[in-house]
């Protein structure tokens, strides 16, 4: 099978300035594909992308201050998203969550207590709104996959009996 082109998945985030030119961006890295003898790493990018012509230079954030930054807060979200809270009640066996739920306010995003932001109709709105993007990605992801078939029609059935969803 041969590649037809190249495009950004859906739903893709890049730093500000990032030269967003898929083409270009797959075409450089099937490059370094094959130049590795069919194996492509992160390595092998960051190696290249150093270089200011490359086409990838612009994906990355190179002063190191910066950079280290932005890594601190990529570790300190994934730290929030790591807590599971551990809810007891005298009359039920103790339930484990997710202690915590990105809240994508614009503006002001930021992680509330679940239980709280589920309780709100405009939070609970927007963390169902996320999981069920994050939901179709997935699938889209894995859409070739024929074991996944079954799973995919439980999909469209549960898509069915959204609120706001249309029925055919």
């Amino acid at each position: 099978m041969k590649i037809a082109g190249f495009e950004f998945s859906q739903g893709t985030r890049f730093q500000a300035g990032a030269a967003l030119d898929a083409k270009s961006v797959g075409e450089h890295l099937e490059l370094l594909r094959q130049q590795q003898h069919g194996e492509l790493t992160p390595e092998d990018v960051l190696k290249d992308a150093e270089n200011p012509n490359s086409p990838l230079h612009s994906f990355f954030e190179w002063s190191d201050t910066e950079a280290a930054r932005q890594y601190r807060l990529h570790q300190a979200r994934g730290l929030i998203r790591a807590v599971v809270a551990i809810y007891t009640s005298d009359d039920r066996p103790a339930v484990r969550t997710k202690a915590y739920v990105h809240i994508p306010e614009p503006g002001a995003p930021h992680y509330r207590e679940a239980g709280h932001a589920m309780s709100q109709t405009k939070t609970r709105q927007m963390v169902l709104q996320r999981a069920w993007r994050e939901l179709q990605q997935w699938r889209a992801r894995y859409k070739d996959l024929k074991e996944f078939s079954e799973l995919f029609e439980v999909i469209d059935d549960v898509e069915k009996h959204l609120p706001g969803k249309k029925t055919n």
